[in-house]
């Protein structure tokens, strides 16, 4: 089959819509002069901004719709799929696969439709004319997603740079580096102290020991990571270390901060979506796990490692720690 006009529906989460990009640029590599275009939630837009295999970002303010009265969402909803039913697209491809996006991926009109059928959710089989491809929940995310694409006959490829970061962002990134005098030689550590939940986060007392074993060890400084709302977990971990080479990073946008990701050497993190984006930046990438599958979720790259628990808080710094110097032992010298 031949296509020139795609269309990609993912809206959500961070770390999903970072692990749809392997997909996205395997169908580019199969159809280079095809114009591939991503429906995905308003807030992961800039995410895909950074990915040269996408022609057209579609950002949707999926939230609004559902806080802002029926009326004014079915409304909105029309609007959209009107837009998408205009475009013309010959091949749709639903990797959220929900019921409303079975049902946008059904009033394109496009002529192939293909979704997932995924293990915990109702699938509407009249939406679609191709597949239907059916999640394997032993895989990691970025090979279901592929698997969607092996239905076409297209085979992935290796996982090599995912997100193309500019040269403003990378003089973003350098320029902060800069600020703080952080010497262009200098082993540079990212720690991403947040992950929405506490279930999933490690003590900030647990990153500060580490951040003493790191920069007292190695000479290493060390950035320090948080999002929003997460104000009180980058305070109480900077209160609790000794040293002068620990660095709290802003708040920042998702390419500002994929950009200063990736001026780090490696990235400990815990398992949430900016894992997956320092992943996606280049950077070799420790994952702290408790609740989740790693097999299932664990952070891209030859380099990257992970380590579980079943109990966050009960991770051990020291079993932290050795991993740690694994993921150092695989950096290029």
């Amino acid at each position: 089959m031949e296509f020139k006009k795609i269309l990609l529906i993912r809206f959500a989460r961070l770390g999903d819509v970072i692990l749809l990009v392997p997909s996205i640029r395997a169908l580019r590599n199969r159809y280079p002069k095809a114009t591939i275009d991503v429906l995905v939630d308003h807030r992961y837009a800039g995410i895909l901004e950074m990915c040269s295999a996408v022609d057209r970002v579609i950002p949707v303010d999926r939230l609004a719709m559902r806080d802002g009265g029926k009326i004014r969402a079915v409304a909105k909803m029309f609007r959209l799929a009107q837009e998408l039913r205009a475009a013309a697209y010959d091949l749709v491809l639903d990797f959220h696969s929900f019921r409303e996006t079975h049902l946008l991926t059904w009033y394109t009109g496009a002529r192939w439709r293909l979704g997932l059928k995924r293990v915990h959710s109702s699938y509407w089989p009249f939406c679609f004319n191709l597949g239907p491809v059916l999640e394997d929940d032993a895989l990691h995310v970025s090979a279901v997603f592929l698997s969607i694409l092996g239905f076409l006959e297209i085979d992935p490829i290796p996982n090599g740079h995912l997100l193309d970061l500019n040269s403003d962002l990378k003089q973003e990134a350098d320029s902060f580096l800069g600020r703080h005098k952080i010497e262009a030689g200098a082993l540079r550590i990212g720690f991403n102290l947040g992950a929405g939940s506490q279930s999933r986060t490690w003590p900030p007392e647990k990153f500060a020991e580490l951040a003493e074993r790191i920069t007292e060890r190695h000479k290493a400084v060390v950035i320090a990571f948080s999002g929003p709302n997460e104000e009180l977990l980058s305070s109480e971990f900077c209160r609790r270390v000794r040293s002068t080479r620990v660095i709290p990073a802003p708040n920042l946008a998702l390419p500002q901060l994929a950009a200063l990701f990736s001026r780090c050497h490696v990235l400990v993190s815990n398992d949430t979506g900016p894992m997956h984006l320092g992943a996606a930046a280049g950077v070799p990438t420790l994952g702290l796990f408790s609740v989740a599958r790693p097999n299932h979720y664990h952070p891209l790259g030859a380099a990257s490692r992970w380590v579980s628990c079943p109990a966050i808080e009960q991770l051990d710094t020291e079993i932290v720690y050795q991993h740690f110097l694994q993921t150092l032992v695989s950096l290029p010298k």
